[in-house]
């Protein structure tokens, strides 16, 4: 996997995921991918509501921390940073209609993320591994300075992974379940 300090220097070139042939989001749409979820489900009370924009295989989003999310006082616990960079990483794939999961994430902390204030994430596919590793780059920013940055491992598994662990049949179309 590449490191943090050269994926800085990667800017937004991203390796091309297979969107178009996978018929799924269209470009531009903005969806959670389950009303519960954590990183983007309207309906968790715990969450942070990540709103986002899947256009031309990146993803382009929002989020605001608030005192459900807070470390120290008046700043977001870095594991609820964490977790925005993941569904960040993990809604590239999702989105597309192409079931994977986190195998590793390595995240780089520049400055505290404070509460209250609207981040912009982002996150591309930075490049592809045989036909089931993909290797995900994510910023969070805040009015243009970063945050905080990852590099993720995700693993493309069968629509069958999400059954066996619960997932209704319906609950998640856009991955064949």
């Amino acid at each position: 996997m590449t490191g943090l300090a050269e994926a800085s220097d990667r800017g937004m070139e991203s390796a091309p995921l297979d969107v178009a042939a996978s018929g799924h989001e269209p470009e531009g749409a903005k969806s959670a991918h389950g009303d519960q979820c954590f990183g983007c489900g309207p309906g968790n009370r715990a969450g942070v509501a990540m709103v986002s924009t899947l256009v031309d295989g990146r993803l382009v989003g929002t989020c605001t921390f608030d005192e459900k999310h807070q470390g120290a006082p008046g700043l977001a616990h870095g594991g609820v940073v964490a977790a925005v960079l993941d569904e960040a990483s993990g809604s590239v794939p999702t989105r597309s209609g192409i079931p994977a999961v986190t195998a590793k994430l390595t995240v780089n902390y520049v400055k505290p993320a404070p509460l209250h204030r609207q981040m912009t994430v982002s996150a591309h596919v930075d490049r592809r591994e045989g036909a089931r590793k993909l290797h995900i780059y994510a910023r969070l920013e805040l009015d243009g300075e970063l945050i905080a940055e990852s590099d993720a491992l995700f693993i493309v598994v069968s629509p069958d992974h999400f059954r066996v662990h619960g997932a209704k049949d319906g609950e998640l179309p856009f991955l064949g379940v």
